[in-house]
């Protein structure tokens, strides 16, 4: 199934204290020493959409935003759009190198602390993919620094993935800007306060990322 265009109201997104979270399991031995695994080999983010409805300056609007959302997606069932608004653009992210053959490239943004702190690329680095993009903007896309034309030099597909008419030359970096929301669905049933007055209270209603929707 699509994911439909609309998100949540903004100050419900932004107030949402949504971040990323990993699950790794640590085992410590007698003497101290660690060993770490890592249970999941993707990222994802977790929030909570009680809190942006408790500063909201539309009160009733926007609760009858989440309730219909909710209502219709069937609470977890159908996954929705969302938008971080602390991490939802690239600026010539680079996701790709040509090598004269290969036409199809996945959208991605790369999170690299030796390049942001030290400006060489570093061991450790997290590749995200990016599969939703927004509705509102069209991503530029580049190869060796020159835009290309959409469906004239390549077409995007909803999910993400970029497919040249011709394959770039060897060792041109393919880079994109643009902005992209996150796949979400709701973790948990509906929690509400005591009605007071015309205002509705959530007091949890909790979101989570779902990997490989589009």
């Amino acid at each position: 199934m699509t994911i439909p265009l609309y998100r949540l109201p903004p100050n419900i997104e932004i107030g949402s204290q949504f971040s990323p979270v990993f699950s790794n399991v640590i085992q410590e031995a007698v003497s101290g020493n660690e060993q770490r695994f890592g249970r999941w080999t993707k990222c994802r983010s977790i929030g909570n959409v009680a809190y942006g409805l408790l500063t909201s300056d539309d009160h009733e609007g926007d609760f009858a935003a989440i309730m219909a959302i909710y209502r219709a997606h069937i609470q977890e069932l159908y996954p929705f759009r969302f938008r971080d608004w602390s991490d939802y653009t690239t600026t010539n992210e680079q996701f790709g190198t040509g090598d004269g053959a290969t036409t199809s490239f996945q959208l991605v943004k790369v999170y690299d602390p030796g390049l942001i702190l030290l400006g060489v690329t570093g061991a450790l680095r997290y590749v995200r993919e990016i599969t939703l993009l927004a509705p509102e903007t069209d991503p530029v896309i580049k190869v060796d620094g020159v835009t290309k034309t959409e469906t004239t030099d390549y077409t995007i597909s909803s999910s993400g993935l970029v497919t040249f008419t011709s394959a770039p030359a060897v060792n041109k970096p393919i880079t994109w800007t643009g902005e992209f929301d996150v796949p979400v669905r709701f973790d948990g049933p509906i929690q509400l306060a005591p009605k007071e007055a015309n205002i509705v209270t959530i007091t949890s209603l909790p979101i989570r990322e779902v990997i490989g929707e589009s």
